[in-house]
């Protein structure tokens, strides 16, 4: 394990509430930037285990996994559903219990949707660039991605700010 700095080891985390703004910067930085529980305790200086405890309680891991499923894991899934179909096959669970299939329909027209969204050069779609560039500079330097992510927030207020 590293060994902490002077600073580190002399930091008190912060003992006042936390603001909703703080929690949702802190959930934004884990879900869609891919940083680490302790990077996040760095950034806002608060106990770990509050940082842990966010996570939970805000069900972070479920609304990371949403930010990070693409459109071609989405159509994966619409075509495994469209086999299994074709094959006469029964949808079922973990434990082999029969479940109600997949509206292929109605997925196909969200899918079709979000599409047609991604395509387009929005905010979503700046935002989204920028999150994947910031997920991998976090791969390297998660301290960076932090300091990145205060000039990507300005550059999408540009953003949007044009399209009003």
């Amino acid at each position: 394990m590293a060994k902490k700095t002077t600073t580190e080891k002399t930091r008190k985390p912060k003992k006042e509430p936390a603001t909703e703004s703080e929690i949702n910067y802190a959930e934004m930085l884990y879900c869609e930037k891919g940083i680490s529980p302790q990077a996040i305790r760095e950034e806002l200086g608060r106990d770990i285990k509050t940082i842990y405890a966010w996570r939970d309680k805000y069900k972070w891991d479920i609304t990371k996994e949403l930010f990070h499923t693409s459109p071609n894991v989405l159509k994966k899934i619409l075509l495994n559903e469209a086999m299994r179909i074709a094959k006469g096959e029964k949808r079922t669970d973990e434990q082999g219990n029969e479940i109600k299939p997949i509206d292929a329909d109605s997925l196909s027209k969200v899918m079709k949707a979000y599409d047609y969204m991604k395509s387009k050069l929005s905010p979503e779609v700046v935002r989204d660039v920028l999150m994947k560039r910031d997920v991998f500079v976090a791969t390297i330097d998660p301290k960076r991605a932090i300091e990145d992510t205060k000039i990507n927030k300005m550059f999408l207020q540009e953003i949007i700010s044009e399209e009003q």
